[in-house]
């Protein structure tokens, strides 16, 4: 059995000071001052993540999976696979400034249904493009994907939300490429 120790919680809520020293074979992101714990992800999920970040490489975008988003040391989040506007300059950071996300990329998983305000969060952020990756209804290849392109929009109200512009499968963008 594994004991996990948590810092004691403060008043305030957790800030990214206190996930250092956690055990790093979990994934952790904070929600305005909240300690979110997340578990390994299933092996769909993670050659998924893989397979896109491989496919914004191949057309020339920096990015990687399991990308830490800051909006501050109280509010992040893990994307799956986060592109960058520019490439980083220190291959040592861990959280990144949310303006500096040009495209965040979520892989569904059974507890997302039930928890995610990703997209909103990403939104209010300001990060242009968000994907959505989701196994493929009935039949198929259980590796693949459907993925869904979103772009940010103003509303009327002046924020912001994300609208859909295009559905694809991953083996398509695969072989046609992100055009």
């Amino acid at each position: 059995m594994t004991t996990l120790h948590l810092p004691d919680v403060v008043e305030d809520g957790f800030t990214l000071d206190d996930l250092e020293g956690l055990p790093s074979k979990l994934r952790y992101e904070i929600h305005d001052g909240r300690l979110v714990i997340m578990s390994p992800a299933r092996l769909w999920h993670q050659r998924v993540a893989r397979r896109i970040a491989n496919l914004l490489e191949k057309a020339g975008r920096f990015a990687d999976t399991e990308v830490g988003v800051r909006r501050s040391n109280r509010d992040t989040r893990v994307a799956d696979v986060g592109v960058f506007h520019e490439a980083p300059t220190n291959p040592h950071e861990t959280w990144h400034d949310a303006a500096k996300i040009a495209l965040a990329v979520e892989v569904w998983s059974p507890s997302s249904d039930a928890r995610d305000h990703a997209p909103r969060w990403y939104a209010e952020q300001g990060v242009s493009t968000y994907w959505l990756a989701k196994p493929l209804d009935g039949e198929g290849d259980p590796w693949d994907a459907e993925i869904t392109i979103f772009e940010l929009a103003r509303t009327m109200s002046g924020s912001h939300e994300y609208v859909e512009r295009k559905k694809s499968t991953l083996t398509d963008l695969e072989k046609n490429g992100l055009g």
